[in-house]
């Protein structure tokens, strides 16, 4: 059998456009739908209709968990995995010095794209709330964890990315801030709102979904700058081999 050669040409400008096309119209529909779930509709006309604004209210809410968006924040946060694979699969090929941090970039993700879908680090809350008695910005308890380990990542990290060129610097700065400081900033704000005027109100919805927002674009353009190295590093595009 004769080996065959696929090459894949990618477009990063394009595929950020239409990501945080994507983004835009998730949040527009998950507030649309919370505003349904508060403030109701003039009526419902027939089973299809009520069907609909059920999908709406319910797997389009982007502070609920095990719906479409948990399934696409969990896809978002996949590809990154993917990409950084195929970059630590080639740092490892040319033997580069921080062929190990890429690697790990891709492991960490991947566990952010299961932790997503399996809502491990929600599950958090209850225990840290227990130890500290956490209340206004930090009801959300997993945060203060959370905290910890973004700090032990940017010490683990200080040295990779200083070594980057100064415009994939300010790529991966750009990108991962935004990321984090949605997960980590935004849930921060989200709890205490949530803390101020509980979780079933209007208010804490419009909050929650443009906090979770945060999160889509931050990933949407950490997508963009790996997309953005290969295509520098390899513009000739990824090249598989199958025999």
């Amino acid at each position: 059998m004769t080996s065959q050669t696929t090459t894949i040409k990618i477009n990063p400008k394009r595929i950020l456009i239409g990501l945080l096309a994507m983004v835009a119209a998730i949040v527009a529909l998950s507030i649309y739908g919370q505003k349904i779930r508060f403030f109701g509709v003039a009526d419902i006309r027939g089973p299809w209709h009520e069907f609909l604004i059920d999908q709406l209210m319910q797997n389009f809410y982007l502070d609920a968990e095990g719906n479409i968006t948990t399934f696409i924040n969990a896809l978002l946060l996949f590809i990154p995995s993917l990409l950084l694979t195929a970059i630590g699969a080639w740092k490892v090929a040319v033997k580069d010095k921080f062929r190990f941090h890429w690697i790990g970039l891709a492991l960490i993700f991947l566990f952010l794209s299961i932790d997503e879908a399996a809502v491990i680090h929600e599950n958090m809350i209850k225990p840290m709330r227990a130890i500290v008695g956490a209340e206004g910005f930090f009801y959300f308890a997993w945060v203060i964890p959370g905290m910890v380990i973004v700090a032990a990542f940017g010490l683990v990290y200080l040295m990779f990315f200083l070594h980057l060129e100064n415009k994939f610097k300010l790529l991966f700065l750009l990108s991962l801030g935004i990321y984090i400081s949605g997960v980590i900033g935004g849930e921060m704000i989200s709890g205490y709102y949530a803390s101020m005027l509980g979780q079933k109100n209007f208010i804490y919805a419009v909050v929650a979904s443009l906090e979770e927002s945060i999160e889509y674009i931050g990933c949407s353009l950490i997508i963009y700058s790996l997309l953005k190295y290969i295509d520098h590093y390899l513009p000739e595009g990824i090249t598989f081999k199958t025999s």
